[in-house]
């Protein structure tokens, strides 16, 4: 049902999971998609979200994630930010305001903090993926491998190739 919606449909349901969610208001196929939802068990204990400035530039998460000590209220900024040159996100710790890496907190807090920022943008990028699928044509979709260096011959189901060892 990705590119319309069945004739005459009035009302559509879906089983959404505790850990999904719909993402409704696409204007391609039924309108909605069950996406994974951001596994709270990954969150920093004794921290708190609290703020966030973020954007995508040119696919890639740019910002900051700002959290909060639960216990003495320090505040922890988590970049967030694409380096080309290793190609892979970096979520740098640093000073709430200042252009500097955080010097008030420990090795273990800054960890905790990381990883609770890396699941949270591990979800928006792959939910943003999933939602760029979910819209694409075939050609869309073909312009994306060929962007991406994956431009491979696209094979059906069934051919032979495919049974081969390679």
């Amino acid at each position: 049902m990705r590119d319309q919606s069945p004739p005459n449909l009035q009302e559509l349901y879906a089983d959404v999971r505790d850990d999904q969610a719909l993402v409704p208001g696409l204007e391609m196929g039924i309108g909605a998609l069950i996406v994974q939802r951001w596994d709270p068990t990954y969150a920093a204990a004794g921290w708190t979200l609290y703020g966030a400035d973020l954007t995508l530039d040119m696919g890639h998460p740019f910002g900051s994630m700002f959290y909060r000590s639960d216990a003495d209220g320090r505040v922890l900024r988590v970049g967030v930010k694409w380096h080309p040159p290793v190609q892979q996100l970096e979520f740098p710790a640093l000073h709430p305001s200042k252009p500097e890496f955080t010097s008030d907190c420990s090795d273990e807090e800054v960890a905790a903090v990381v990883l609770d920022a890396r699941s949270r943008i591990e979800v928006l990028v792959a939910a943003n993926a999933q939602i760029g699928s979910f819209v694409a044509t075939e050609e869309s979709e073909d312009a994306i491998l060929e962007a991406s260096g994956l431009g491979l011959e696209r094979l059906a189901e069934d051919d032979p190739r495919l049974a081969r060892d390679v």
